[in-house]
């Protein structure tokens, strides 16, 4: 019996041979682009530019709201020491920024005091209505230097600026608020 080398072995290749012969040249894959951009991709960037346009303009929008609010606590803060009828004058050029020009002007008094009231939340309306009586009932009479009465007025325009600003949806000023004590022209040329 002969001994023969396996590795000498017609029937089977060198190993040097069989490396060859079993490997193949590496094939990579395409590379992938990154475009087109699948549809749902395109239709997510537009849902957030349209939220972030939306966003920019309410912001906007509720900054001009509040601007005349801002600018009304801004004078109230910087002077403490107001009277009672420059609160009452604070108070309406605040509201006239908000509600009909025309119709607002017509208020004083008493009638003022009521749609200022309602234009609050029910739970502050008690409280705007006790300080703010004594300035609009004193407003119109002689001049008082009653520290208690502006300290009140203040407190009162205070309260009105913070919780019924900015007015979104103001209450009409109907008819039978306005105690309109003055004749149509008309009517006095009828009597005369």
């Amino acid at each position: 019996m002969a001994l023969t080398n396996p590795a000498t072995l017609p029937s089977q290749p060198s190993l040097g041979q069989s490396a060859q012969i079993q490997l193949h040249d590496i094939h990579l894959p395409e590379q992938i682009s990154n475009f087109p951009i699948a549809p749902g991709w395109w239709l997510l960037l537009a849902l957030l530019m349209i939220s972030a346009v939306w966003l920019y303009r309410k912001r906007k929008q509720v900054m001009r709201i509040n601007a005349c609010k801002k600018q009304a606590l801004a004078v109230l803060a910087n002077n403490p020491k107001l009277s009672a009828k420059e609160c009452i004058a604070l108070l309406k050029w605040a509201a006239m920024q908000y509600v009909n020009r025309q119709q607002l002007a017509k208020l004083y008094g008493t009638d003022f005091q009521q749609f200022l009231t309602k234009q609050l939340p029910q739970k502050h309306q008690n409280t705007f209505a006790q300080l703010s009586s004594a300035a609009f009932k004193g407003q119109y009479q002689a001049e008082k230097t009653a520290l208690n009465i502006n300290s009140d007025c203040h407190q009162a325009t205070k309260l009105w600026l913070t919780h019924a600003l900015p007015i979104i949806a103001p209450l009409t000023i109907d008819k039978t608020m306005m105690n309109d004590k003055t004749m149509p022209f008309k009517k006095e040329k009828e009597l005369s």
